[in-house]
């Protein structure tokens, strides 16, 4: 897990040709009109320089959750199809999603804002990773419904949430998602005003807090199961927590890759090879 911008970033594998991290974020998140286009496109990371380091952080290699003021670059390497109507607050989940890069850039904040060189593709990211999860044969999962989840992210509440913060909660089935939006409505909540879409996302039974989204949901065994995008936030609305399924985000990825002709997979492919 990491920050970006006002909210959170994962880091979804490290299975990639030079072993860096592809992290999966929330188009609401890096700001839709910081993008150049509406239609999908992607960054040649080789010749291109998208990177920042201000507001990209991600725990220390040794475990230590304390984030300090460390920052590492952070690269955007491509996004999907947005609506020409899509705003930061009304984006729907089927599209709220891009993908990026980490590499092992870092430096220490300073009072100027300062600029990675282009991706560094020598080495593995560094990272903590007791597990290897980032590394494993699956990396994801698709949700189970009854099953409970691990949500994580970063909060803007940096006073009461310094080290992140973790959401725990029942995934609902698509009947009890169905349900939910009607409750939703009924008590005012602006989620109950976006459609829930089965093939997309799935529910978390859970409080989300206003910078989690890009944040992941995990299963038991630390499978990533999608990214948080929206929640409810009305005090007598149901808590549920919006979570876009890597299944969906995947197959969104693997169809954009297999449009672009031969030349541009041979720039793209590096980075996500170990998931296509």
């Amino acid at each position: 897990m990491g920050k970006r911008g006002p909210a959170s970033k994962t880091i979804w594998s490290r299975k990639n040709d030079y072993g860096v991290g592809l992290y999966i974020s929330a188009n609401h998140i890096y700001n839709i009109s910081g993008w150049s286009s509406r239609n999908a496109q992607f960054f040649n990371l080789f010749s291109e320089n998208p990177g920042i380091f201000e507001t990209s952080q991600i725990p220390p290699a040794n475990g230590n959750i304390t984030l300090g003021n460390t920052l590492i670059a952070d690269f955007p390497l491509m996004h999907f199809d947005i609506s020409p109507n899509a705003t930061n607050t009304t984006i729907l989940p089927s599209e709220d999603f891009y993908l990026g890069v980490i590499d092992n850039q870092r430096i220490e904040q300073g009072p100027l804002p300062q600029y990675p060189t282009l991706v560094q593709t020598a080495a593995s990211l560094q990272m903590y990773d007791a597990d290897n999860r980032t590394k494993a044969i699956q990396t994801w999962a698709t949700p189970v419904a009854g099953e409970k989840a691990i949500a994580v992210g970063y909060p803007q509440d940096n006073g009461n949430y310094p080290n992140g913060a973790v959401a725990y909660g029942k995934i609902l089935s698509d009947t009890e998602a169905a349900d939910i939006i009607q409750k939703l409505k009924a008590a005012g909540d602006a989620e109950g005003e976006v459609p829930y879409n089965p093939d997309v996302e799935f529910f978390v039974e859970a409080q989300g807090i206003a910078g989690m989204s890009g944040g992941g949901a995990f299963n038991s065994e630390g499978q990533l199961l999608g990214i948080m995008v929206r929640a409810s936030d009305k005090e007598k609305a149901p808590k549920i927590i919006r979570v876009v399924k890597v299944v969906y985000i995947k197959s969104r990825m693997v169809e954009f890759y297999n449009g672009l002709p031969e030349t541009s997979k041979s720039k793209v492919k590096p980075f996500i090879s170990g998931e296509l």
